[in-house]
């Protein structure tokens, strides 16, 4: 869960982050992670969890926030997507291929 942490001093923050836990509740967002994972076997799920909650905090002065589940889940699928494609494309790098 986003950690109140440093920014718990002041209010605005902290007004900000309990938006964004009532954004996307715990069980969802770990919902989600659990699934990125399953997809993106490459990444971490405590590196997706944060993009998650990056990506959730974009929302955070959201006025409509029905569909903002749905906006992360896209956001990080799109980060991550795109990441895996670099990673595979640095992979066949014929500079990466060591000389035999």
């Amino acid at each position: 869960m986003l950690e109140l942490g440093e920014c718990a001093a002041t209010l605005p923050c902290r007004r900000a982050v309990e938006k964004v836990i009532e954004l996307m509740p715990e069980p969802e967002i770990e919902a989600l992670v659990a699934e990125l994972s399953a997809r993106f076997p490459l990444f971490a799920p405590a590196t997706i969890k944060r993009w998650v909650q990056r990506e959730s905090a974009r929302y955070a002065d959201a006025r409509i926030t029905t569909y903002v589940p749905i906006l992360v889940r896209r956001g990080v699928e799109a980060t991550l997507h795109e990441l895996d494609r670099i990673q595979a494309l640095d992979l066949r790098d014929p500079a990466l291929i060591p000389a035999r």
